[in-house]
């Protein structure tokens, strides 16, 4: 089967290529790619850079290669209590939320819950957007049934790339913050123009506020948490499917 995976981040594009023996680099448009051998499959992976329109310009160029599964791969943010960090969940329903209203992204799912249950993944819904977002406030706007919803910035874009070309689609977020840690940040105060994430702006936010110290370091340690859940099911996934 010909996969192809977007991720945002390199921590999320080394845990998904963790399972590869072999990997080869190269540029795709000033983008990190990567072709590998796992599970019996081949998969390209590319790592597009956080929110809605690189996650849709990768999806875009990589629908063209006319893949066989297109996979929205990452971390994500609790919602709501019942799911805790390094959790894995796997999307049943993928919103767009655009700041007034919830968008459903009608796209065909690969092994609609299926691979979830034989996995044992939670089935959830993802609800993406390009800012972060106030998850308390969010939580009473849910629609009926959202199930294990989980906050992100790319799987939209990429699933309505999937379902405008006709490719089967799975999303596959671990937990990486709980549902009662709000982030006291901005993404674009750490990220470029393209939504890439700098050191040096980092480093300057930091200086500017030092208070946020404490909440990075605990994010990083939920990051690595994360990593590890989302390198274990993505192994398991791609020798199962």
């Amino acid at each position: 089967m010909k996969i192809v995976i977007i991720t945002a981040m390199p921590e999320e594009s080394g845990a998904v290529l963790k399972g590869a023996k072999k990997s080869e680099k190269s540029l795709f448009s000033g983008r990190k790619r990567f072709h590998a051998h796992i599970g019996g499959h081949d998969l390209d992976l590319v790592e597009a850079g956080m929110g809605m329109l690189n996650a849709g310009w990768a999806a875009t160029a990589l629908a063209a290669e006319q893949p066989d599964l297109m996979i929205s791969a990452g971390f994500g943010g609790a919602v709501l209590p019942g799911l805790s960090v390094g959790d894995v969940v796997a999307a049943q329903q993928v919103l767009h939320w655009s700041g007034s209203e919830f968008e459903e992204i009608a796209v065909g799912f690969y092994g609609r819950n299926t691979v979830a249950d034989e996995l044992s993944f939670a089935r959830g819904t993802f609800i993406s957007c390009d800012l972060i977002l106030d998850k308390q406030s969010l939580g009473p706007k849910l629609p009926p049934g959202a199930a294990n919803p989980v906050v992100e910035m790319e799987s939209a874009a990429i699933a309505r790339v999937a379902a405008t070309h006709g490719i089967p689609f799975l999303g596959l977020r671990t937990i990486s913050d709980p549902w009662n840690e709000e982030l006291d940040f901005s993404i674009d105060e750490f990220c470029d123009d393209t939504m890439q994430i700098r050191p040096v702006k980092v480093l300057a936010t930091i200086l500017r506020r030092p208070r946020i110290i404490p909440q990075l370091i605990r994010l990083a340690r939920n990051s690595r948490v994360a990593a590890a859940g989302l390198a274990n099911a993505m192994k398991r996934l791609l020798h199962q499917i």
